[in-house]
């Protein structure tokens, strides 16, 4: 298994810096919610003057949301980034990053969605432990459950040393083997983004976990054949499905699982969904790279939280 660096759990007034490297955030006083919420939690966040810009498609420029970003992982004062929102951006930022040279010091990174490009980074390159987990714009207003929240808040202060989570097989078990291993993945389309490129998914040996939002049937099945085709499923020990939502199109979201279900039977290796993680309003964290524990038995992943 790959030894992957433990974030700090952070502690009273921690320095978290705040970046924005995907899409803007309408609301303008996005900003002082955030600080409303980090004296309730008693961080001390720390906010570009620069945070957002004008750009065609982002937050920011590439260079102003690049300079961000290379500033929160590089000072050795704070001990976490949290993203303010997903949307799109990341992937711009990817070729600069290639040109750093990781820290000495291990940070706790929290996003989902576009951030994946960030994780895969962090994980493949830098070998960081990072937190698949609801961005700030989903904290502070309220886009998911309170449960959620208070999860995430106890799994960053280090007072959760352990995660379970209850998972559904799409397929009749022929063996009922333990995997020990640690996870990869987020969003399918980043996913899918990453081939061919030099922060590509390595997934060999480990479980795949995909999720994604407001893409139509046709478009995840696609994405699934070209993980299938491309031989990044060929080493995989297992794979798990979040939600798929498309939430002003039930009847897509329907023929949605239809093809996650088609697709699962048609593999050779387990696959299992695993709810209440992605774009609803149950959003649970998932910790990536941290020893995983899946038992096909009892269809239960158990991860020990290292931070």
């Amino acid at each position: 298994m790959d030894s992957f660096k433990p974030w700090q759990s952070l502690r009273k007034n921690s320095i978290v810096d705040i970046i924005a490297p995907a899409s803007h955030i309408a609301d303008k006083a996005i900003i002082e919610k955030v600080k409303t919420l980090f004296t309730s939690w008693q961080l001390i966040p720390r906010i570009s003057r620069d945070l957002f810009g004008p750009d065609l498609l982002c937050a920011n420029s590439d260079t102003q949301r690049f300079q961000q970003l290379k500033d929160a992982l590089l000072n050795s004062t704070s001990d976490a980034i949290w993203c303010l929102r997903g949307g799109y951006g990341c992937t711009r930022l990817l070729p600069y990053l290639l040109r750093l040279a990781a820290p000495e010091k291990c940070k706790l990174l929290i996003g989902f969605s576009d951030i994946t490009a960030l994780h895969l980074f962090l994980q493949q390159k830098w070998h960081w432990q990072t937190l698949h987990g609801p961005t700030l714009n989903q904290v502070t207003h309220h886009l998911i459950s309170s449960e959620n929240i208070t999860e995430l808040k106890k799994v960053i202060f280090g007072q959760l040393p352990e995660l379970n989570y209850f998972l559904n097989s799409y397929q009749k078990p022929n063996s009922f083997d333990l995997i020990q291993t640690s996870i990869i993945g987020g969003s399918l389309s980043l996913i899918q983004t990453s081939l061919g490129t030099d922060w590509q998914i390595e997934t060999k040996d480990k479980i795949l976990f995909l999720e994604d939002v407001n893409e139509t049937a046709y478009r995840i099945d696609r994405m699934l054949q070209q993980l299938q085709q491309s031989g990044t499923l060929n080493n995989i020990k297992a794979l798990l499905f979040g939600d798929f939502t498309f939430t002003a199109k039930p009847e897509e979201e329907k023929k949605i699982q239809t093809v996650l279900k088609r697709f699962a039977k048609e593999q050779n290796f387990p696959v299992l969904r695993c709810p209440n993680i992605g774009h609803r309003k149950q959003n649970r964290c998932l910790p990536l790279g941290i020893p995983t524990l899946l038992d096909l038995n009892k269809n239960q992943l158990i991860i020990k939280i290292t931070g």
